[in-house]
């Protein structure tokens, strides 16, 4: 199925209008999505991920693949609309961006919204940025559609329609196979316009259809998640003690604890070790700290036992933190062209 997604690779190697990336570390895909953006790997094992994008104009299109379920800190640009939709044959083991474990939606980002985003494994997103004034000026809007995209607020809403995901979806596999053709540098003004123009014609037309645009409402899991997140990221102290003292505040340990399930699969206190790991993997491939010792950066993450620092390292990321510090920054990234060109 993914592979009907993707272009050929034949396809894609000289083509200078695209970027077609396969990747071995989840942070080095993430960082397409700017600085301030982030991944944490929920499963355990070697991340395996591809990204397609390109840009025709007011538009970017994005398509991504990961093998493993994530956490994703994304920030959306301050001058665009973000529009995405996800393609899964198999049954989430996470709500998609801890709202819902169904494909029947497109979550719709207004200009500078700060978002956790979770993505279950095996996963294809298809993502596109649209410039606003690009957006918002287009003269084809019905009135109260333009009122509805001016008045998101800011953090992404779900919007509930097979319909409008399967014609989005359709839209940026048009304007991705004719950035591939023979004469994609001529079509680029024109895909931008066409995806725009159907964008808008689609919502206008979900609007006519039932006078609204139907939205998903945010679970209290959801919400308890996101407060307890922060809470427990915020701190080095002691994770039990800490944790104790969190639940006070939101409730309970109970409900914090069936919070994390519902959302991340997983216990607040396993989370918080994966966030420690991710944080000690970071520093590991970072060239600043090249003269810091492994076991100084395991302590700063809260691992004073170098055993079991390795245990779960190996376990999570499927190489020794050794293995890691060999790499250079960037090394994690074997791009998929270099790839082909060595097969």
């Amino acid at each position: 199925m993914f592979g009907n997604w993707f272009p050929a690779a034949d396809l894609t190697i000289q083509n200078k209008l695209v970027i077609d990336e396969a990747f071995f570390d989840c942070d080095e895909q993430m960082r397409y999505f700017g600085n301030r953006s982030r991944y944490l790997q929920l499963g355990s094992g070697p991340f395996n991920g591809r990204l397609f994008a390109t840009d025709v104009g007011d538009v970017s299109i994005f398509i991504e693949y990961s093998n493993q379920p994530l956490e994703k800190e994304v920030l959306i640009p301050p001058d665009s609309y973000s529009f995405v939709t996800a393609i899964s044959c198999m049954q989430p083991e996470v709500p998609f961006g801890g709202v819902t474990k169904s494909t029947d939606w497109l979550q719709v980002a207004a200009p500078g919204s700060e978002h956790i985003a979770l993505v279950p494994s095996e996963c294809l997103l298809v993502l596109t940025r649209i410039k606003k004034a690009a957006l918002l000026y287009h003269s084809a809007f019905l009135p109260e559609v333009l009122d509805w995209f001016s008045a998101l607020p800011k953090r992404p809403v779900f919007v509930t329609s097979p319909w409008l995901a399967e014609r989005f979806s359709a839209d940026v596999r048009v304007v991705m196979e004719s950035m591939l053709s023979s004469g994609a540098q001529s079509y680029r003004a024109a895909a931008d316009k066409a995806f725009i123009c159907g964008l808008v014609n689609a919502f206008n037309m979900e609007w006519l259809r039932q006078s609204m645009i139907a939205t998903h409402k945010t679970s209290r899991a959801r919400e308890r998640f996101l407060l307890a997140r922060k809470l427990l990221l915020e701190s080095q102290e002691d994770s039990a003690e800490h944790f104790r003292v969190t639940s006070l505040k939101i409730g309970s340990q109970r409900l914090v604890e069936q919070a994390f399930s519902n959302q991340v699969n997983m216990g607040p206190l396993s989370y918080l070790r994966l966030a420690r790991l991710h944080n000690a993997r970071r520093k590991l491939l970072d060239k600043a700290l090249e003269d810091e010792s492994i076991g100084d950066i395991a302590a700063e993450e809260g691992f004073w036992d170098w055993s079991r620092f390795t245990s779960y390292y190996r376990r999570q990321f499927g190489e020794l933190p050794s293995e890691t510090r060999s790499q250079l920054p960037g090394a994690a990234n074997r791009g998929f062209h270099a790839a082909t060109a060595r097969s």
